[in-house]
Formats: structure tokens, C-alpha cells, sequence
């Protein structure tokens, strides 16, 4: 099949090249229908009729009881919710407050040693394959399964992705008024506070919004598990009564959607 070309006004033909969509599609599906040959899947046990149940018993009142009660159920949630959101805002701020000193020291345009930022990385590293759940049983040891385990959780989650994201973003900075400042006598504290951190504070609060939605679905997890919040009462109603839990799923899909209306407009004015 030909392909397309154009004239341009000085007479010179230019070819439209070959779209290379369906050869990426292609290798999508090759890739999809491979995860069925590495994967065991026993296709006579997934049951779907039973999604329709599921779906009507999570979004629909129980029986005897009206939508009256299925909506009044939801403002009942308002105290287990606002836990939710104080646990992941606390443990998002105190995370983003630790990773600021830890980001100076992994940068390697700030840093030049590297006795100093390669261990410091290695450490982050090894923070970030620490799975949330494991840190919370950790914690638990010493606190018990509460909400100040869950904020020292999310804290130690924020402070290892914030960091990474933050580093690589100084890396990446003018350095022209960070080289300026030091030539005139200003230590690298200064310099960076100064010189750098102005540059990436945008970014920086934009990173802090981001990782605040990402602990809010964690804290649900972390909830669930008896960390405190909305996720103790999923764990108290699932399995029993499902349209609480479908009411606290619609509550939740509300907050999230809440948030990231919010997010957006923050990062709007942020440019």
C-alpha cells in the first residue's frame, strides 16, 4: 500500500512514514495471551455469575431494610473517614519533612562524595522494598495495631519514594546560583536552601499531594488490618453485611475523586 505524502510550497515532497500502531498493538497482544502460558490459571474455577451477586448485595439495601438506611449508613462514616484522612495527612507531612535532608544527601550535584550518597541511597533503597503491611506488623510490636502505627508506617513509606523522586528531580536543577553562592563563601546548606530548593518546591509539593492519595488507599489497607480508620470498619462488616460495604466503598470512591479535584487544582496553580 502506498503511503501518504505532502507537497510543500517549495516544491519538495515529503513522505508520511509508516504508523507503527498495529505492529505495537500486535506485540501487546503476543505479550497477553503469553502471561496465560507462565501463569496457571484454572479457568472452571473462576465463577462470574457470582460478580452479579456480589455487585447487587454490595450496592443494594439487605433485606428489610429500605435506602433510607442504606444512605444514613454512609453518615455514619464520618469519624472512621476524617481518622483516615489525619492519619495519612500526618504520616504524608512528617515522611515529606525527613526526606528533604535525605534527598540533599543523595543528590550527587549537591554531594560530591561518594561516601556519602551511595550509602545514603543504599539506605533509601532498602527502605523502599520494605512492604507497608510488614513495617505495620514490625511497628505493631512496639505500639500495638493503632493509628500512631499506621502514621509511622505511612511516614517511612513517604519518606523513601519522596526522596528518590526529589533527589532525582535536584539532579536535574540549574546548578549556575548553587556554584554562585558557594564562590562567595555561602556553605552547601545555604546554597541549597537558597539556590536550590526554590527551583524544585514546586515540584516538591506536587510530589507531597501525590503521595498523600497514595496513602490515603493505604491506609485503608493498614485500617483493615487494625491500624486504626475507615479500614477497621471494612474489616468489621465484609463477608457479614456487604451493603455496608458497599456504602463505605461509594464513600471512599467520593473522597478519593474529592482529593484528586483538589490535587489538580493545586498542581494548576503550582505552573
Amino acid at each position: 500500500m502506498a503511503r501518504e505524502s505532502f507537497v510543500l510550497t517549495n516544491g519538495k515532497v515529503v513522505i508520511k512514514p509508516r504508523t507503527k500502531i498495529w505492529l505495537y498493538t500486535a506485540i501487546v497482544l503476543v505479550l497477553f495471551f503469553a502471561c496465560f502460558l507462565v501463569i496457571p490459571i484454572d479457568f472452571r474455577t473462576i465463577r462470574l455469575a457470582q460478580v452479579s451477586v456480589i455487585l447487587e448485595k454490595l450496592f443494594t439495601p439487605a433485606p428489610g431494610k429500605t435506602w433510607g438506611d442504606y444512605f444514613a449508613y454512609m453518615l455514619k462514616l464520618d469519624q472512621p473517614i476524617m481518622e483516615t484522612i489525619r492519619m495519612s495527612f500526618a504520616g504524608t507531612t512528617i515522611g515529606a519533612a525527613l526526606c528533604l535532608p535525605f534527598a540533599f544527601l543523595c543528590s550527587r550535584n549537591i554531594v560530591k562524595s561518594k561516601w556519602i550518597y551511595q550509602p545514603t541511597r543504599v539506605f533509601m533503597n532498602f527502605l523502599r522494598t520494605l512492604p507497608t503491611l510488614v513495617v505495620v506488623v514490625v511497628v505493631a510490636f512496639f505500639f500495638g495495631f493503632n493509628v500512631f502505627t499506621a502514621i509511622i508506617a505511612i511516614s517511612i513509606f513517604t519518606w523513601s519514594i519522596m526522596t528518590k523522586m526529589l533527589y532525582e528531580t535536584i539532579e536535574t536543577v540549574d546548578m549556575g546560583p548553587f556554584e554562585a553562592l558557594e564562590a562567595c563563601g555561602g556553605n552547601k546548606t545555604k546554597a541549597f536552601s537558597y539556590a536550590v530548593f526554590p527551583q524544585v518546591m514546586p515540584i516538591y509539593l506536587s510530589y507531597f499531594i501525590y503521595t498523600f492519595e497514595i496513602n490515603v488507599r493505604s491506609s485503608v489497607v493498614l485500617g483493615y488490618v487494625g491500624a486504626g480508620g475507615i479500614g477497621v470498619v471494612i474489616n468489621e462488616n465484609i463477608g457479614i453485611y456487604y451493603d455496608r460495604v458497599g456504602a463505605i466503598i461509594i464513600v471512599l470512591f467520593v473522597l478519593v475523586i474529592a482529593i484528586q479535584l483538589f490535587s489538580s487544582w493545586v498542581r494548576s496553580k503550582l505552573q
